[in-house]
């Protein structure tokens, strides 16, 4: 009688994420750090965490909030993934994925339902103005909704609220979720991690960097689908980064968790399966690139732009390997390594 070769040396038949998770991480890692580099941080990094900072105490955010700030490192993360951007898009850029982290842990913690955030967040954002006694939320918003203008971005305002208001929606079905209702079948998850790692919003705002196709121009069907491509991707890899730091927190919803349900598999197993989807997707990903890259019956500036999109995936796993939050930069992680990027190019 044959027997199934073991996966690991000694396979915890076990539901505990994040037990399962702590012997995993060197071999997790490694696996999942195969075929990509890290990077450097960018030499505006200082200088923008003390904006942002300086941003959310002027808007008179709570202590809450501010904590959250302090520890967030948002300008490490934009100035990984928008090397080449200009100070009035990166600094809109850091001021999006700090709204992003507020989002998640304040707003998405709480007992109110996300789903009461939507109509002011769409007022908020077609108006330019905050409603008076609305969530704190909206005040930063409609900051960045201002620094979108100025930049020349008005255009792209009815975009993102749509964006935003989908990643709304997606949150309000996490809650749910989370408060006891059965998990999202594998197919499910993966539509809503699409949405919920937020990377779209930001392809959304990097618009405003020159060299791009910008604001009033229409974005090509193939660069919508690899903007979708890798935020999924980004997803994956911080779920994949993240859910000791989520199941520690009596989080229910991780992609680990989904798989688990989906195929009747222990955790160590689930594991497996998830960095072989994640390869999966990241060669997809990779050959849409490719072929917008190679097209030479495309301008210029969408070839530059698929790079750009590309480009995105690897640095925030740069940054994921390295916040605070999750707990991953140790003696058994990996190093820091230069790569070139797509094509040789220039990059983003």
């Amino acid at each position: 009688m044959l027997q199934r070769p073991l996966l690991f040396p000694h396979p915890t038949m076990t539901d505990d994420i994040s037990g399962a998770f702590r012997p995993l991480k060197p071999w997790l890692l490694s696996h999942l750090g195969k075929g990509r580099e890290t990077y450097p941080a960018h030499p505006q990094t200082d200088l923008l965490e003390s904006a942002v900072l300086a941003w959310a105490a002027d808007l008179g955010m709570s202590d809450e909030h501010l904590e959250i700030t302090a520890r967030a490192t948002p300008g490490h993360l934009v100035g990984l993934f928008a090397p080449q951007a200009p100070w009035n898009v990166l600094f809109p850029l850091a001021k999006l994925q700090m709204i992003l982290f507020w989002l998640n842990t304040v707003d998405l913690g709480s007992e109110q339902p996300v789903g009461h955030l939507v109509e002011p967040v769409r007022e908020t954002l077609e108006s330019g103005k905050s409603p008076s006694g609305g969530p704190d939320i909206l005040r930063p918003l409609a900051s960045l909704r201002d620094d979108i203008v100025a930049a020349g971005g008005a255009e792209l305002i009815p975009g993102f609220t749509e964006l935003l208001l989908g990643f709304l929606h997606e949150y309000t079905a996490r809650q749910a979720w989370e408060s006891g209702e059965p998990l999202p079948g594998l197919e499910h998850y993966l539509k809503h991690r699409t949405r919920t790692a937020g990377i779209v919003l930001g392809m959304w705002v990097q618009r405003l960097q020159p060299g791009l196709v910008g604001p009033g121009e229409r974005l090509p069907g193939p660069l919508l689908q690899l903007m979708k491509q890798g935020s999924l991707l980004v997803g994956l890899d911080n779920d994949l980064h993240s859910c000791h730091v989520g199941a520690e927190a009596g989080e229910r919803l991780s992609l680990i968790g989904v798989i688990c349900q989906e195929y009747g598999i222990p955790v160590d197993m689930a594991f497996a399966c998830a960095l072989t989807l994640n390869a999966a997707i990241r060669f997809e990903n990779a050959g849409t690139a490719a072929s917008i890259c190679a097209d030479t019956s495309l301008p210029d500036r969408v070839r530059r732009h698929a790079e750009a999109i590309y480009y995105w995936v690897d640095p925030v796993y740069t940054w994921s390997l390295e916040t605070p939050r999750y707990g991953l930069r140790s003696p058994d992680a990996q190093g820091l390594v230069n790569r070139p990027c797509l094509a040789g190019e220039g990059g983003a």
